[in-house]
């Protein structure tokens, strides 16, 4: 997968996540960071969660090639916990971390 990086396809068992949606080079990339989690409500987490949702999206952009100096991580849209089995087949996991990526607009697809 030429420009990918290290990532795959997740192919895993469902799990609850906090989802924070992410835009980045000018709004062309659009994606959401898909955070593991045990909490019921997005209250309950933590906020250290937030700046690391922000790594995670730069890693991200990196391993796709793309530039991470202007990354928005939404924080006020940290609105919901979502259940990965939504999106079986549509994510990517970043390499050695349970982190997992919703590739919107400007994003390569897991099937490509």
């Amino acid at each position: 997968m030429a420009g990918q990086g290290n990532l795959q396809a997740y192919t895993g068992e469902g799990k609850s996540v906090v989802v924070y949606n992410t835009y980045a080079d000018g709004r062309r990339i659009h994606f959401d960071v898909f955070v593991p989690t045990d909490k019921k409500r997005t209250s309950q987490v933590p906020k250290e969660m937030d700046d690391k949702a922000v790594e995670y999206a730069k890693e991200f952009l990196q391993l796709i090639g793309k530039p991470t100096d202007k990354v928005q991580v939404n924080m006020c849209e940290r609105c919901h916990i979502d259940n990965t089995d939504l999106y079986r087949g549509q994510l990517w996991k970043l390499p050695g971390k349970d982190i997992l990526i919703w590739p919107m607009e400007g994003c390569p697809q897991p099937s490509e």
